[in-house]
């Protein structure tokens, strides 16, 4: 036995190694993150989100008759001016030291009574507003979702091959454990067992690799999910799929209401409607009133003796009152054509906006055309797969009797080792590359089916 522990230390400081890496997770944190949860963690941590509703109360606030220019402003102006003035100029009417100062004010009102239907515009594009950042959130939650739904089918596609390297591990353990055995019968040799201690060691490598795969796939999850510093989740379920029938017609359908580019670039093209009528009614006139109602009291004071009786002069006060009211029309004749280039401007823009939406519709339907015959390819993929899994298993058994029974070299071991290793692998990016596949087509149509 000391033969078959001397053969055994290469890779036995391996094992207490992948030992404390796997259950590092469960020395950690029992708790189980699912799919759902997930979803509701990223809602609420999701900086982008918080800062899109933010966006959305700014443009609400925003959104009222006051920014159109349609209601009245009203001004007050006030002043209280003081002036000292010692005059010595022998042409000045006054000569020597005086005070004039006043005090006044003045409350000026204006209303445009009449704007050719500016307002209404103005209004209209303060509603967009809001409606565009409501989509803005709407979009990146859409996007998120898709990132989460990917990224979180990424770490259980990391485990689950991880558990196929820990199956492939043991079995190498299990054929190396029998040779020693055999040797110390005299019924193998050191080739042999130098072989399969050799795939020990690979296996043991490729653990060591898959548990930093796991563990990057956990960190990008995170980071997505914004969770500040480690939280070590565990993920309990398996990669399954039911390859439900899609109906292409109603996902087209779908598409051409829900596709969020489709949805922005008609928001875009409504905005743009807009700015047409608006450059429309920049002929019409505009009629405004404004009013002006004013106070002011004045002081003089000349610091000096009156002549004729010897006293000296008194302080003058004054007051005034003023208002007015005015009616102004303004009607331009003439621009020397610029707003009709204005106006033909943006109905090519109008055109401009309709040919994007048509052009982006068509790729979409070429995307999503793409996206479904990919989709139905995995689906042939995984049937193959199964085929090809449940052969390597019956190949590994066969294999097995025929070593036992000195038929087989290790060499040739290990190589079906290897057929079952890469058919095991290739089921479970089948069934991955399906769940994607099925999560690029909701995200790609603008809404997700479950």
């Amino acid at each position: 036995m000391q033969q078959v522990k001397h053969l055994l230390f290469p890779f036995n400081f391996l094992l207490p190694i992948l030992g404390v890496l796997s259950a590092f997770g469960t020395l950690q944190s029992q708790e189980t993150l699912t799919l759902e949860k997930a979803i509701s963690i990223g809602m609420e941590n999701n900086f982008s989100i918080k800062i899109d509703e933010k966006n959305i109360e700014i443009a609400e606030t925003n959104n009222n008759w006051i920014n159109t220019g349609k209601t009245p402003t009203i001004d007050l102006n006030a002043g209280f001016n003081n002036n000292l003035t010692n005059d010595n100029n022998p042409a000045s009417f006054l000569q020597g030291t005086f005070y004039s100062g006043g005090l006044n004010a003045t409350l000026n009102g204006n209303w445009v009574i009449y704007n050719g239907g500016r307002f209404k515009i103005n209004k209209q594009q303060l509603e967009l507003a809001v409606s565009q950042q409501r989509l803005n959130k709407a979009a990146g939650i859409h996007d998120l979702l898709r990132d989460i739904y990917q990224q979180y089918y990424t770490v259980i596609f990391q485990q689950e091959q991880l558990e196929v390297l820990n199956q492939v591990f043991d079995l190498s353990k299990d054929r190396l454990r029998y040779e020693n055995i055999k040797k110390e019968y005299g019924q193998s040799n050191s080739y042999n067992l130098t072989q399969f201690k050799s795939a020990v060691l690979t296996d043991s490598i490729s653990i060591v690799q898959q548990l930093q795969n796991i563990e990057v796939a956990k960190r990008n999850l995170y980071q997505t999910l914004d969770i500040i510093g480690f939280e070590n989740y565990q993920f309990s379920e398996k990669l399954e799929v039911r390859p439900d029938p899609i109906n292409e017609d109603a996902l087209r359908t779908a598409m051409s209401e829900e596709n969020y580019t489709l949805k922005s670039l008609d928001m875009l093209a409504s905005l743009n409607q807009l700015n047409t009528e608006f450059a429309k009614v920049t002929r019409k006139p505009t009629l405004s009133v404004n009013a002006a109602l004013g106070y002011a009291r004045n002081g003089f004071k000349f610091f000096a003796d009156d002549p004729n009786t010897g006293d000296p002069f008194k302080f003058l006060q004054s007051n005034r009152f003023t208002g007015n009211a005015n009616l102004a029309l303004n009607y331009n004749l003439y621009d020397g054509g610029k707003q009709k280039i204005d106006i033909n401007t943006a109905q090519l823009q109008e055109e401009l906006d309709q040919l994007s939406i048509l052009e982006t519709k068509a790729n979409l339907t070429n995307q999503l055309d793409i996206l479904l015959a990919n989709y139905q390819n995995q689906i042939q993929l995984l049937e193959l797969t199964d085929s090809q899994i449940e052969i390597a298993r019956q190949n590994i058994e066969l294999t097995e009797e025929r070593f036992k029974a000195g038929q087989l070299t290790s060499l040739d071991f290990r190589n079906v080792q290897i057929q079952y290793l890469n058919a095991a692998f290739s089921k479970i990016s089948a069934i991955y590359e399906l769940l994607l596949s099925r999560n690029e087509i909701d995200w790609l149509v603008g809404r997700y089916e479950g």
